[in-house]
């Protein structure tokens, strides 16, 4: 008897592996216009879900304190026009 599409009996890995293949074509399909603004997207949705401090620090850990300080300067410098 034929299992439906739907139904399967993947074990862990195999699943992996067909998420991985998955993930690949998807990626493999899309412009780099596309990658760009989907990785645009997470990076809001993350950043939409840290308070202020907590988005300070993840600028300070993955960028550094110079990059921050510009930031902010560039900000206050903008409020200030």
């Amino acid at each position: 008897m034929n299992k439906s599409i739907n139904e399967s009996n993947l074990n862990a890995e195999q699943f992996e592996q067909l998420q991985t293949m998955y993930i690949n074509t998807i990626v493999d399909s899309m412009s780099m216009k596309d990658l760009v603004q989907y990785v645009a997207n997470d990076m809001e949705d993350f950043c939409n879900n840290l308070s202020e401090k907590e988005l300070i620090n993840e600028i300070k850990y993955t960028l550094d304190d110079e990059m921050l300080k510009e930031f902010i300067d560039t900000i206050e410098r903008q409020s200030t026009d």
